[in-house]
């Protein structure tokens, strides 16, 4: 029996638990087993933690071990085999530890497992039973490693070592259980097994090991978490409004805006001032004038947002402007006619500088358009308190905008219903 002031695994789990990952010893006190043996913890912890978050459990590519396999007829009744690698020992990964099966084995001949039972009513038909792998680490004495008791020098045991262990378990008719403090599960097979069948066939039999654990496959899983985690991504709605003028403020929606607490925009290549509180889901970007090119009005440039993790550039475009343009009317602006309470699309140019406002001739108040003006197109529903049923009236239409208002020179056909 070891002796130590507190059990290793108890002080680990509450280092854990509080976030430690490490420690410093101070100067003239005394050296304590637990923090010695904390220290040592915590950095196997940390490393098995990593293996298992970014690498996961499974086999190393071309690397075999651990398949459960049918027995001969005859030995296969309420038993299966644990198969090693072909040709010699099997390894798996399982919660950053990698355990190895030297020499087949039989699930029975493990010592401390319960023993499987016959499928019966009232459980489906089949049953699924879940066959995992069993992780975990033991303590090696002097009683089991004589040189541990340091015979030709102090002639004490000075500490232990730890050696990882498995045993293949099964969790019949049941998912995989959580496992324990010190324990890592793994599930290995699936057996689907037929009520009142005592054997086990291989056709009952699905292998589900993870294969190809490789650093390519690293490399690919740690990109996949970057790009979650770590890399600014945009909203569906990237940036609000899709157009103003320089100086004004904008809203970029989106995600991990913030990572690494150093946030860029760039406005096409040109740098914005952020304003405001930027949060990982939402910044607020000064349009920069010189986005804007000399002697031009407007320009349509993407939105850049990097920060620590990388960058993501949108793909719609950004209106920036100088002032805001005057809205056109194209040729033709509307179709000619149409019956009261239709909904009809103007076209013309600057149509999307709000707010946008649309006007019949002779009616009262303003229509509103129906959904968001584009910068060619607003569509607007024909007001129905300007005709009488069965009559016509000729109107022009009048569209305003932030950059002025233009009034049709062609007349729209209302048709009274």
């Amino acid at each position: 029996m070891s002796d130590f002031s507190r059990a290793p695994l108890e002080v680990l789990q509450a280092s854990l638990q509080k976030g430690y990952v490490g420690l410093h010893v101070e100067q003239g006190v005394p050296i304590l087993d637990r923090d010695l043996n904390l220290q040592h913890d915590l950095l196997a912890a940390t490393a098995r933690s990593l293996f298992a978050r970014y690498v996961g459990d499974g086999l190393a590519a071309a690397a075999d071990g651990f398949a459960v396999t049918a027995l001969p007829s005859g030995q296969n009744s309420e038993d299966f085999r644990i198969a090693a690698a072909d040709g010699g020992p099997g390894s798996f990964l399982v919660g950053g530890i990698e355990v190895t099966i030297p020499t087949a084995v039989n699930y029975s001949g493990q010592a401390g497992v319960a023993a499987l039972t016959t499928p019966g009513a009232p459980q489906p038909d089949p049953r699924v039973d879940t066959v995992y792998l069993d992780v975990f680490l033991v303590d090696v004495d002097g009683a089991a490693d004589p040189e541990l008791t340091n015979a030709l020098d102090v002639g004490m045991q000075t500490s232990i070592r730890l050696r990882p262990a498995w045993v293949v378990r099964v969790a019949e008719g049941a998912p995989l259980p959580d496992p324990p403090a010190g324990h890592n599960f793994c599930v290995l097979a699936e057996l689907g097994r037929p009520r009142g069948v005592d054997t086990i066939e291989q056709s009952m039999i699905k292998d589900m090991r993870q294969p190809g654990l490789t650093m390519s496959d690293l490399v690919r899983r740690v990109a996949v978490i970057e790009r979650v985690l770590l890399v600014p991504a945009f909203g569906p709605i990237p940036f609000s409004p899709p157009r103003a003028l320089v100086n004004q403020t904008i809203t970029i929606n989106g995600a991990n805006f913030t990572v690494g607490g150093s946030t860029t925009v760039l406005f096409g290549d040109r740098p914005a001032t952020l304003v405001g509180t930027s949060s990982a889901t939402q910044l607020q970007a000064r349009v920069p004038p010189e986005v804007v090119p000399p002697a031009t009005a407007f320009v349509d440039v993407p939105i850049t947002v990097r920060n620590a993790g990388g960058s993501v550039t949108s793909d719609d475009t950004f209106r920036a402007a100088r002032v805001v343009p005057a809205p056109q009317f194209a040729t033709p602006a509307f179709p000619p006619n149409g019956p009261e309470g239709q909904p009809i699309a103007l076209k013309g140019t600057n149509f999307g500088w709000p707010p946008v406002k649309v006007r019949f001739e002779g009616a009262t108040t303003d229509s509103s358009p129906v959904g968001t003006p584009t910068d060619t197109q607003i569509d607007v529903v024909v007001p129905g308190d300007l005709t009488q049923p069965a009559e016509t009236k000729d109107v022009h239409i009048t569209v305003t905008t932030a950059g002025g208002s233009i009034t049709s020179t062609a007349v729209f056909r209302i048709i009274g219903v």
